[in-house]
């Protein structure tokens, strides 16, 4: 039986289908992680503990060593060409650095709705992402605003890279609280697409972005 294949409007499609088996593997250990670097912040904790802790992930980062990588570049170059695997389809998302279950430094995003109209998610960011006491570091929410209005690019069936973003910070954006993340494509001009994006915590707005994406020549015509 012939694999199925997979090209850049189907990427999303594609990630909803069932998880490779690694994949489990390693969105279990992301997840470990992900966890366990947010209980350790400002922890309180005796010397022996803390000493016997680091000892303990000094010694597993001795046993995994340095591997090979599979290559996102040939990945990605597959899924262009339209011949991108199952496992491409998941080495390219699920290691996003916004909601890539097998990323450990990934903020997760749970997607609540997803379609040409635009996109919504539900986050909660702990101690990890704090700036202020309190609050979501600003850099942070610049760092998921970028992946929302991608989102919002890709669900509209295009492809392409941020040119600009502009964020603009309303309100504070408090930590251990759940956030709404929105954001949609206002327009399209040539290869510019215009996207928009607001965080929300309750009624509240806090964020509101603006990003200018830039499509690849060959998806409008161009040589």
């Amino acid at each position: 039986m012939t694999e199925k294949k997979y090209g850049p409007q189907q990427l999303l499609e594609a990630h909803r289908e069932q998880v490779p088996e690694d994949f489990v593997a390693r969105r279990r250990i992301a997840a470990a992680m992900q966890t366990l670097s947010e209980r350790l912040i400002r922890m309180e904790a005796d010397q022996g503990e803390l000493e016997d802790w680091a000892a303990q992930l000094e010694g597993l980062v001795e046993q995994v060593g340095e591997r090979p990588r599979r290559s996102a570049k040939e990945a990605n170059r597959r899924m262009f060409h339209g011949q991108a695997t199952l496992g491409d389809i998941f080495d390219m998302m699920d290691f996003d650095p916004v909601g890539g279950a097998s990323n450990p430094i990934a903020p997760m995003m749970q997607w609540l709705h997803g379609d040409r109209d635009g996109v919504e998610g539900e986050i909660r960011l702990g101690e990890h992402y704090q700036g202020p006491p309190g609050r979501v570091h600003g850099g942070v929410i610049a760092w998921i605003m970028d992946a929302v209005l991608s989102r919002a690019m890709h669900v509209a069936q295009r492809i392409g890279v941020t040119g600009t973003l502009s964020v603009r910070y309303m309100a504070p954006t408090r930590v251990e609280v759940p956030l709404r993340c929105r954001a949609h494509l206002a327009r399209i001009e040539g290869r510019k697409m215009f996207i928009e994006g607001a965080i929300f915590h309750g009624d509240t707005q806090t964020v509101h972005a603006e990003g200018v994406f830039f499509q690849p020549e060959f998806m409008v015509g161009g040589k």
